[in-house]
C-alpha cells in the first residue's frame, strides 16, 4: 500500500490517523475506516471502499494500492471524495484524476 505524501484525512479520522496508518501496515481490519484511492476501472474519478475489502483476495489484486484519503464512517468518506475531486477541479479545471495524483507522490510505508 502506498500513500499520497498529502494525505487527506477526513476529521473523525485525523486523531487516529498514526494508528489507522500501522494498522494498515500489519493488515488488520478496521471499523468504520474507508480508503479513498485512486480508480481502478478507467473513465472512474475515485474508489471509496471499507479497508475490511481488501482481505478479500480478488478485491485486493485489481484495487488500486494508491491511497489518496483516509475517512472514518461512510459519509465522511463520500464529503472527503468531493473535496478532493473540487479541488482537482479548481487546480486545472478538469477531472484529470490520475494524472493530477502522479505516481511520484506516493510513498511505501
Amino acid at each position: 500500500m502506498r500513500w499520497y505524501q498529502n494525505l487527506y484525512v477526513g476529521t473523525n479520522a485525523m486523531p487516529h490517523i498514526q494508528a489507522i496508518r500501522r494498522k494498515a501496515a500489519s493488515g488488520r481490519l478496521m471499523a468504520g475506516v474507508y480508503y479513498i484511492t485512486r480508480a481502478s476501472v478507467p473513465g472512474n474519478l475515485l474508489d471509496i471502499f471499507h479497508n475490511g475489502m481488501l482481505k478479500q483476495p480478488l478485491f485486493a489484486k485489481l484495487q488500486s494500492g494508491d491511497v489518496i484519503g483516509v475517512a472514518e464512517g461512510r459519509t465522511e468518506a463520500l464529503c472527503l471524495a468531493e473535496q478532493i475531486i473540487w479541488e482537482v477541479y479548481r487546480e486545472t479545471g478538469g477531472f484529470q484524476i490520475r494524472s493530477y495524483f502522479k505516481s511520484e507522490d506516493f510513498v511505501e510505508d
